[in-house]
């Protein structure tokens, strides 16, 4: 595994066997900026290796405003479906502030034709990845 980016806020990391970038969020007092900043560089780095797999671990995220995830679906969706991006987990105890952000960026993947899945721990997602791989 091999640690992309990290700060106090998020860290992105990316796994060659399995084509997996994940987020891991671990501060739930977010501006825009550093909200968009880890995806920004996820896209930048889909540029440089192939990335099929995509985990947000948002456990220790807080409630994200409908304009940063307005961005997350209008932006940052559509040019990680342009850059090939195949699948999307997202890792989180749900409650209904994070259900309803669940439920809109699992409808903009679908437009993508991504398939969007929830999981409760990230070797639950990584299982499901596998079989994926296997069969390719």
């Amino acid at each position: 595994m091999e640690t992309i980016f990290e700060n106090e806020f998020a860290a992105l990391t990316y796994e060659e066997d399995l084509k997996l970038l994940t987020i891991t969020w671990k501060n739930s007092k977010l501006t825009f900026e550093e909200y968009q900043r880890p995806f920004q560089i996820a896209l930048a780095y889909m540029g440089k290796k192939p990335v099929d797999n995509y985990i947000s671990d948002i456990r220790d995220q807080g409630i994200i405003s409908p304009e940063y995830r307005k961005w997350l679906q209008e932006v940052a969706m559509p040019e990680a479906a342009k850059a090939g991006l195949k699948r999307v987990v997202g890792v989180a105890n749900v409650n209904i502030f994070k259900q309803y952000y669940i439920n809109n960026v699992f409808q903009s993947a679908k437009k993508f034709g991504i398939p969007f899945k929830m999981f409760n721990t990230i070797e639950e997602a990584k299982k499901w990845f596998s079989e994926f791989e296997k069969n390719s």
